[in-house]
């Protein structure tokens, strides 16, 4: 048995009559608001809107006067349309005969799902300089229903990824984030209940974005999203755009059903898929910064693993790969050269990735693409055949993470950054791209607007920043790019559509102890974004207990290796659970227990996969938690039995799906700080 104590573990069948609270979901949650009905519905939302421009819910001022739609003062030019993948795209023309500015719209409706979403972008095509476009929201939009209800999550920072719920008929509510950092304590996705149904709503905008949503008429919401500040004149050839802003319709008010439905549609119609159509799968991985290493020493890491039976699905290697302006070897968070310090790695990590390659497993390598954090006059004799124009502004002023902040809205710095970054991974081997941003960059983006121009650096920033990464996933196309700003910072549906984030947060993932809010995140950000990594401490226990408070969809091994005394019997145990656990990581979800990051609270959720009618429950007793018992109520079908048998060795019995969703079991776990992780079967 493991686990750093002893476990107690009882399963009780319990009378229906018993009054204890749990949490159940419902047969085939999300699965029955898919087909192609569903689609047809969106086809015929986006049809309407450009059917009737004037009603097209998008408006923005000009010269301080309000625009609505694209009726009164526009002339249609063009609208096509063009089968995709999974859905239609529609490409409709606006000329704005008032300025001389072409409006594109940029819609979707997919074919499978009741979803639906636009992006616009303004090009002055006219000889001469527009008049100040300013208020640009990229939707504005009222859904009718009655009794509206806000909920969603907080993104990184504060209450990081606690879940909020507001009543609508009482205040109007605004999320926005206003540091360049869209997913820093703020989170741009939302599911808004409204009538018999609603709707869930992401915006797509890796910068400053702001959302209204206004319900106080009781009847319906008034809904307004847009980068954050924009009014500017657009100079002959210049473009702009705005967020994206995507719609997936719900029925009814089933909370967990709808979060699945939003689930399924996320991992099927928004993550990145390689050229097989398969998104990144589960991984197991092992990561540090590397400063301190050599390719000798990594590479004792990785046979380490390989010698005790694990083979790491990739293999990450974090900040301190490179040189300084000087061509020594330094520290983060001195960055800047993208240059590999060959003293300590005269591979340039070849040897490495050939190691890891040899059994089927991958490389990762960390890169800070943005920031230039060293003497800038060192880095320019250094990099003769970069621009001075280049360094955009200093970012972070007076702290120890100030640096000069790269233009990424000029295409000759992204050609010359992506020449940097593929030389990198191309010598080396490298698998995947981990992009990380350490500086909030809305005040460097300010510094360089004119008086009339506000919000024009921003919005040059984030489409070259798009840009980059979407020539990067070209010239691999197998990869997925894994995005980092301090943690979760800059995890938008735009960024989430190119990458994976991995490190959710600076605070608690990576650092000792603080499993609680581990945990914690398990309940809440799955039910969102699919897809993340946890880790164990590097000086913390290996326990049974912890590293199961680590079993995200990427959980990294961060072991110590080198020591006499690692338990790696109980890591190969935990490895045989992960392994089978990940089979349910992309399946339905759902929280047994409400969301709390207490060290009195206990946890739990399960995984379900509808079509093998399996299922998996992680249960943890918390340090603090005082009560022996959680009755939860895990979903199953009700039609059939199931085998229900924990990882420890102490259940193994046949239950009923009747009894398991309507009377549910009583877990028992003796001791605090313990954990119990089920599997349960269709017999």
């Amino acid at each position: 048995m493991t686990g750093r104590k002893t476990i107690k573990l009882i399963v009780t069948i319990l009378a229906a009559a018993l009054l204890l609270s749990s949490f159940a979901g419902c047969k085939g949650a999300g699965g029955a608001q898919k087909g192609a009905g569903y689609g047809e519905k969106a086809m015929k939302q986006v049809e309407k809107y450009l059917a009737n421009p004037s009603s097209f819910p998008f408006s923005f001022k000009y010269e301080g006067k309000k625009v609505t739609g694209f009726g009164d003062g526009f002339e249609k030019l063009s609208q096509k349309t063009a089968k995709a993948k999974d859905g239609t795209d529609f490409t409709a023309k606006f000329l704005h005969t008032g300025s001389g500015a072409v409006f594109e719209v940029r819609a979707k409706a997919y074919d499978l799902y009741d979803a639906f979403e636009w992006t616009v972008c303004i090009t002055n095509e006219s000889d001469r300089k527009t008049g100040t476009f300013s208020e640009i929201k990229a939707a504005d939009i009222v859904f009718k229903g009655g009794s509206p209800v806000l909920k969603g999550i907080n993104g990184d920072l504060g209450y990081m990824y606690a879940p909020y719920e507001y009543d609508l008929k009482t205040v109007p509510i605004t999320k926005e984030s206003t540091s360049g950092r869209p997913t820093h304590g703020v989170f741009p996705y939302f599911n808004l209940d409204c009538g018999s149904g609603g709707y869930f709503i992401a915006v797509g905008w890796p910068g400053c974005w702001t959302a209204t949503f206004d319900g106080t008429s009781g009847s319906s919401t008034h809904f307004t999203a847009g980068q954050y500040e924009f009014s500017a004149y657009l100079e002959p050839g210049e473009t702009v755009r705005t967020p994206l802003v995507a719609f997936l319709r719900h029925e009814g008010r089933d909370e967990t059903a709808n979060m699945n439905l939003w689930r399924r549609w996320f991992i099927e119609c928004n993550m990145k898929k390689d050229t097989s159509g398969s998104v990144i799968e589960p991984a197991l991985g092992w990561g540090t910064v590397v400063e301190g290493y050599t390719t000798h020493a990594l590479t004792r890491t990785v046979n380490s693993f390989l010698r005790h039976g694990i083979e790491l699905d990739y293999f990450w290697l974090d900040a301190g790969w490179y040189v300084n302006a000087s061509g020594s070897s330094c520290s983060w968070p001195e960055t800047g050269m993208w240059v590999v310090d060959t003293s300590k790695f005269p591979d340039k990590y070849k040897d490495v990735s050939d190691l890891v390659h040899s059994y089927g497993g991958k490389t990762l390598l960390w890169f800070e693409s943005e920031v230039v954090r060293c003497d800038p006059k060192k880095f320019l004799k250094a990099n003769p055949d970069f621009k001075e124009e280049w360094f955009l502004e200093t970012a972070a002023i007076g702290s120890w993470l100030e640096g000069q902040l790269l233009d990424l809205g000029d295409s000759g710095l992204r050609d010359w950054l992506f020449n940097k970054i593929t030389t990198v991974m191309d010598e080396g081997g490298i698998d995947m791209y981990r992009q990380d941003f350490n500086v909030d960059p809305a005040q460097a983006w300010g510094w360089c607007d004119d008086y009339d121009r506000k919000g024009i650096t921003e919005n040059k920033y984030v489409m070259g920043y798009l840009e980059l990464w979407d020539r990067l996933l070209e010239r691999y196309p197998d990869m997925t790019i894994d995005s980092c700003a301090s943690g979760g910072g800059r995890n938008d549906i735009e960024t989430m559509r190119r990458a994976v984030p991995l490190h959710i947060s600076d605070y608690w993932d990576g650092q000792s102890g603080r499993y609680d809010e581990r945990q914690a995140v398990l309940l809440s950000l799955s039910q969102w974004l699919p897809y993340f990594k946890l880790q164990i401490g590097n000086s913390d226990e290996v326990s049974s207990y912890n590293l199961r408070s680590c079993m995200a969809p990427w959980i990294n091994l961060n072991v110590p290796t080198m020591s006499k005394s690692t338990p790696w019997d109980v890591v190969q145990k935990s490895v045989g659970e992960w392994k089978r656990l990940s089979n349910l990581f992309y399946k339905d979800f759902y929280p047994l227990t409400p969301y709390s990051s207490s060290s009195e609270s206990w946890r739990a959720y399960e995984y379900y996969d509808e079509e093998a009618d399996e299922g998996a429950v992680m249960v943890f007793r918390p340090d603090n938690a005082d009560d022996e018992a959680l009755v939860i109520k895990p979903h199953a079908d009700k039609n059939y039995n199931y085998n229900v048998k924990d990882c420890d060795g102490l259940i193994d019995c046949v239950i009923s799906g009747r009894d398991l969703a309507e009377k549910g079991l009583r877990v028992t776990l003796g001791e605090p700080g313990t954990s119990a992780l089920i599997f349960i079967t269709k017999k």
